[in-house]
């Protein structure tokens, strides 16, 4: 019996304990509902950083993805144009196109032959040269400018077989020259204006400029009238695709190749 007693004081003292250790709360405190709320808020503010690193990292891949993209577009165009470029080569003739397609394309080629300023320094080499610039000569003087002077003015006289053979013969004398780029493109331009056109000799012509001068100012301009010489070619897929190439690509740039090759997809297809 005292044993009984002495187990009942026992568990009365560690219940009043027990109670006496437990956090007695009020559900109608302010200062409880401030410390929720802020707990909340905190916690919201948390989420909120987390999502927006996400979406600084989502963009991050979404910029980095698109750089690789426009990498690929180009080194894929590249490697289109170097094989089109030799089987043009081994082939070495061209498609005939039809009378009726050729019209704007020649247009679009021809209007820009002669169009071009030769450089002041070209121009002042020039001046103490032997032959008149513009005059056809067979032989070269040994002084690169003047020789470049000296073919363009065959452009200028409307001689377009004697400036492809001066173009030809500086290309071949001068091959690191400061103006070989742009002698490569007037040839293109020259073997769409001589009757009858030498469409194969204008693509070789081109893609030259293209494959070993693609930092070259005139890449532009080059992409845009081979568009036009594939046009002639009748192949109008490969003429789309390169002309839609020059607007994706210098779109922003203010070239002019980029408004006449919308021009010419706005009229031919």
């Amino acid at each position: 019996m005292q044993l009984k007693k002495t187990l009942l004081s026992s568990l009365l003292l560690a219940s009043s304990t027990l109670w006496a250790q437990a956090p007695v709360e009020d559900i109608n405190d302010p200062n409880r509902q401030r410390l929720s709320g802020s707990g909340i808020e905190a916690e919201i503010y948390q989420q909120l950083q987390q999502l927006r690193e996400e979406v600084m990292s989502l963009r991050g891949t979404v910029e980095e993805q698109g750089h690789q993209l426009r990498q690929l577009k180009q080194q894929g165009l590249d490697r289109y144009i170097d094989i089109d470029r030799r089987l043009s080569a081994l082939s070495g003739t061209a498609a005939t196109p039809a009378s009726g397609q050729a019209t704007a394309a020649a247009a679009a080629t021809a209007t820009t032959v002669g169009a071009e300023s030769v450089p002041a320094e070209v121009v002042s080499a020039a001046a103490g040269a032997a032959e008149p610039v513009g005059q056809a000569s067979d032989e070269l003087t040994g002084k690169p400018s003047v020789d470049y002077a000296n073919a363009y003015g065959l452009v200028k006289s409307r001689q377009y077989e004697a400036a492809i053979d001066a173009f030809k013969a500086y290309v071949a004398a001068y091959p690191q020259d400061r103006y070989v780029a742009n002698a490569w493109y007037w040839l293109g331009e020259l073997y769409v204006a001589i009757t009858p056109q030498d469409l194969a000799a204008s693509v070789q012509a081109f893609q030259a400029l293209l494959a070993n001068y693609p930092d070259n100012g005139k890449v532009p301009a080059a992409m845009y009238k081979l568009g036009t010489v594939y046009f002639l070619q009748d192949d109008k897929v490969k003429a789309k695709e390169l002309l839609t190439h020059v607007i994706d690509r210098y779109g922003n740039t203010g070239n002019a190749a980029v408004k006449k090759a919308r021009e010419f997809l706005r009229n031919n297809y």
